[in-house]
C-alpha cells in the first residue's frame, strides 16, 4: 500500500471475502480506485508534491505483509485461511493505530516534515491542527478496523454453514456495507493527508525563500 494507510488495510481485507464472485464485485471499488490514480496523475502534471504519508514502507509494524496479501488473493486458499490472513492485516493495522496514538505534537510534525525544520510561518498553528487530526485520524481508524472485524465475523459465520451463491441478499448487504467502509477509509486518509501536505507544502515555500 503507498499513500493511503487505512484504506490499503481495507482493501486487503476485501480480499479475504470468499463470497465475493467474480461478477459480483461492486464496480464502486474500482472507481475509487481510479479516482486515486487520476488524483496522483492530476498532482503530477500540477507540479504537487507527491503525498507522503505514513505507511507500511515507512512505518514497517503496521500495514499487511505481502505473504498476507498473496493469501488473501489466493483463489485456492480455503475461506478459513482468507479470514485468518485478514485478520492479521487488520491486527497490523491496529499495531499502527498504536504506535501513531502516542506521538506528542513535536515528534509527529517533524515526522511528517519529513525532517524539513523551517519555522515557517503558521507552523504553530499547523502543528496544533495535525496533532487534533492525528488524535481523530486513530479514534476513527480504530472504529472502521472494528467494524470490518464484525464484517469479517459475519462473512466467517455464514461460509461455516455451506456454500452462499453470489444471489443471496446477505452477499448483496456484505457488499454495500464493506463499499461503504472502504469510502469512509478513503476520506479519513483523504483528510488526514490534505493536512500532511499542508505542512510540506508551507515548509517547502519557506525554504526555496
Amino acid at each position: 500500500m503507498r499513500g493511503r494507510f487505512i484504506l490499503g488495510v481495507m482493501f486487503g481485507v476485501l480480499l479475504a471475502f470468499p463470497l465475493f464472485a467474480q461478477d459480483q464485485q461492486p464496480q464502486s471499488l474500482g472507481d475509487i480506485a481510479r479516482q486515486n490514480r487520476r488524483d496522483k496523475e492530476e498532482r503530477a502534471k500540477s507540479g504537487a508534491p507527491p503525498a507522503k504519508v505514513f505507511n507500511d514502507e515507512n512505518m514497517p509494524s503496521g500495514g499487511a505483509s505481502k505473504v498476507d496479501l498473496a493469501q488473501l488473493a489466493s483463489s485456492t486458499a480455503a475461506p478459513s485461511e482468507r479470514i485468518a490472513a485478514a485478520r492479521r492485516s487488520m491486527a497490523r493495522g491496529e499495531q499502527f493505530l498504536n504506535m501513531l496514538d502516542p506521538m506528542d505534537r513535536t515528534t509527529l510534525a517533524s515526522l511528517a516534515l519529513q525532517g524539513q525544520n523551517s519555522d515557517f510561518p503558521g507552523r504553530r498553528a499547523w502543528e496544533e491542527k495535525l496533532f487534533a487530526a492525528k488524535q481523530q485520524y486513530v479514534a476513527h481508524g480504530r472504529e472502521l478496523f472494528r467494524q470490518t472485524n464484525d464484517l469479517l465475523s459475519y462473512v466467517e459465520s455464514l461460509t461455516a454453514g455451506g456454500k452462499v451463491t453470489p444471489s443471496d441478499p446477505r452477499v448483496t448487504d456484505i457488499m454495500h456495507r464493506a463499499l461503504e467502509l472502504v469510502q469512509d477509509a478513503n476520506k479519513t486518509d483523504a483528510d488526514f493527508q490534505a493536512i500532511l501536505l499542508e505542512g510540506q507544502g508551507l515548509a517547502k515555500k519557506a525554504a526555496s525563500r
